[in-house]
């Protein structure tokens, strides 16, 4: 079944195609757009991430940024995951 059997002239064929290639066209200039945008701001980040770092490491390490963890400790482990009680109840019900 083509579109001329359903009644549909050709200029009604290349306004929908037209339309479609707009709406394909503009999507696709705003992701492209986004991309960018995120990458440059990606940059600006890591930037101001190295600044703070060198100034941190130039002032005596006296910041947080020191690879040593939330509470500043020195050991091997940071963190110790919590261990969920057992579930004594019904099988299949949660805590």
């Amino acid at each position: 079944m083509t579109y001329q059997s359903r009644g549909r002239s050709i200029f009604e064929v290349v306004l929908a195609i037209c339309f479609v290639a707009f709406l394909v066209g503009f999507i696709t200039v705003l992701c492209i757009g986004n991309y960018f945008r995120a990458k440059r701001a990606q940059e600006r980040q890591r930037q101001r991430r190295e600044a703070k770092q060198a100034a941190a490491a130039s002032a005596g390490g006296g910041s947080n940024m020191d690879g040593r963890g939330m509470h500043g400790s020195k050991g091997g482990v940071d963190y110790e995951a919590p261990v969920l009680p057992q579930a004594g109840g019904a099988p299949g019900r949660l805590l």
